[in-house]
């Protein structure tokens, strides 16, 4: 495995093949020939490829440091030829008719099936999930007219659906405390919660040991520093771009809303600024929005702006989420999608991430997810 520090989506010399790897097979009958397919841990920036041959590849990569969750990608044009993985030691076999991995079928070892489960769970087509958008729209639209009375008996209804989901994602760890999944769930759907300690504890020594968890349990041991990337061709590298830390000076941007008209940091000069990276197609973006809009509607009127940067690289589905959301915040995209120079300058090779500003244009937190939104807030904002 190479590591490279290159400007692109989203380490580390060859290493010769051994028992400790995953090994992925794939036939899609429509994937373009001599294409390359890369297979990327966002996190550090490793990767490895391989080349399609007869509609077909074969990709191994080392899993020596446990489970993780994995990008993978034909050729580089974006979201639409990825597919989101967890992935450790042992076998994916992908089988599909189309170019890409839209309506592939996913086979291998128990994880694998696991995966796939986890994913039909947390899908905005399934039964809670859509349930939860359409009253998050119900919401929006009453708070629009002025209806209060609708806006809280929708975010009543909202409430007991979201914890139904909550509970539908507890249930599935319960039932899978050993699964690398079940590591990924807890650090996605429950981080900065008041359950997070109590679903941890329901964990395997098996979940424990991925990559996933041990960061979360020994930050900065597991791994290198994340890197910045975005995705192209191996060997394009630029080196890698400074990590923002608290108490630097927060890098000046000026991105464009929805309008085109510009937005810069320096326009929220003498406020204290949250900045939220996000995209309409990030999963795990959407769960942290209904504490955003709380802590919005709590510290909007105490000299604090939200900014929504979005790493969309299509208007219309951009501005769809935003409305389907009710993200009534400045929001502003380049629409480069990982090609924003704003994440880039920021360091962040990963979403949803986020960053909190001080008055005097200095970082004071990051990585604030759940309750921690309001929580910090409240600490800082009198």
């Amino acid at each position: 495995m190479k590591k490279i520090l290159f400007s692109l989506l989203l380490g580390a010399g060859a290493y010769s093949a051994s028992a400790q790897e995953v090994v992925i097979t794939a036939k899609l009958d429509k994937m373009p020939n001599d294409t390359l397919v890369t297979l990327i841990e966002p996190y550090t920036g490793e990767w490895d490829t391989a080349r399609v041959v007869n509609h077909s590849f074969t990709l191994k990569s080392s899993m020596k440091k446990g489970g993780s969750i994995y990008i993978l990608m034909i050729g580089n044009q974006g979201e639409k030829c990825g597919t989101i993985l967890y992935l450790e030691e042992g076998k994916v076999e992908i089988t599909g008719k189309g170019p890409y991995f839209d309506n592939a079928i996913y086979k291998g070892d128990t994880w694998v099936k696991e995966w796939q489960e986890m994913m039909a769970l947390t899908s905005p087509e399934s039964k809670d999930v859509k349930q939860q958008n359409e009253l998050m729209e119900k919401i929006n639209k009453a708070m629009k007219v002025g209806d209060e009375e609708a806006a809280d008996k929708y975010s009543k209804e909202h409430a007991a659906i979201t914890a139904k989901v909550q509970k539908s994602y507890r249930d599935w760890i319960a039932k899978h405390p050993n699964s690398g999944v079940s590591a990924y769930a807890l650090t996605v759907f429950f981080n900065g919660t008041k359950e997070y300690d109590e679903v941890a504890a329901l964990l395997g020594e098996h979940a424990i040991a991925t990559r996933i968890m041990q960061r979360r349990l020994n930050p900065g041991k597991v791994d290198p520093s994340p890197v910045s990337l975005k995705f192209g061709e191996p060997g394009e590298a630029q080196g890698a771009l400074g990590k923002v830390k608290v108490g630097d000076m927060a890098p000046a941007f000026s991105v464009p809303d929805a309008n085109g008209k510009m937005v810069s940091l320096a326009d929220f000069k003498g406020r204290y600024v949250f900045l939220d990276f996000w995209a309409s197609w990030c999963g795990p973006c959407k769960p942290q929005i209904p504490y955003l809009k709380a802590a919005n509607d709590k510290f909007k009127d105490k000299n604090f702006s939200m900014i929504a940067v979005s790493l969309d690289s299509k208007k219309e589905a951009w501005i769809n989420a935003v409305e389907k959301h009710g993200i009534n915040w400045t929001n502003v995209s380049s629409l480069k999608g990982w090609s924003d120079e704003t994440i880039a300058a920021y360091g962040a090779n990963y979403i949803p991430f986020n960053v909190l500003i001080g008055p005097d244009g200095k970082v004071l937190s990051m990585g604030l997810y759940g309750e921690d939104v309001e929580k910090k807030l409240a600490e800082i904002i009198k």
